[in-house]
């Protein structure tokens, strides 16, 4: 009964996290960076999206120990490579961006919020991480056997 209760709060907090950086991208996209009201929407939909996949992680980690998975279980070894090169992309590409479009929207700097919704290698990153994060979600729902053919 724990497992699937802990199951559930997984799911929801991966899924609806996923669901609130699409939009993101989509309120960028649609913007187009107009407007501080928009961008602060856009912001607030990020730092819920960030809280529930954080709430999502922590729910997948207790049921790797609530479940008894080896952490040498191959879908489990490839989730975490998968995940590290998510906080990679991140940290390279979205959290510099990130800085800037909240200065910006804070009033701190002056960077035109047209040009920062428009900036194509922080759209690249965060889409990258966005494929990643469906990408780990692929990954844990089909939890492949991932053995060598031979």
């Amino acid at each position: 009964m724990l497992y699937i209760s802990v199951l559930d709060i997984h799911a929801f907090g991966m899924m609806s996290a996923a669901v609130l950086f699409l939009a993101v991208e989509l309120l960028l996209f649609a913007s187009g960076g107009e407007g501080v009201k928009m961008a602060r929407y856009t912001l607030s939909a990020s730092r819920v999206g960030n809280l529930l996949a954080m709430v999502g992680m922590l729910a997948g980690i207790a049921l790797v120990y609530l479940g008894s998975w080896p952490l040498t279980t191959p879908w489990l070894l490839l989730s975490f490579a998968l995940i590290a090169a998510m906080m990679i992309v991140s940290r390279r590409f979205v959290q510099p961006w990130q800085a800037k479009f909240q200065a910006a929207v804070a009033g701190v700097s002056t960077p035109d919020l047209a040009a920062l919704a428009g900036d194509g290698r922080a759209r690249v990153g965060r889409v990258a991480v966005i494929a990643l994060f469906v990408l780990v979600a692929a990954v844990m729902m089909l939890k492949p056997d991932l053995a060598p053919m031979g």
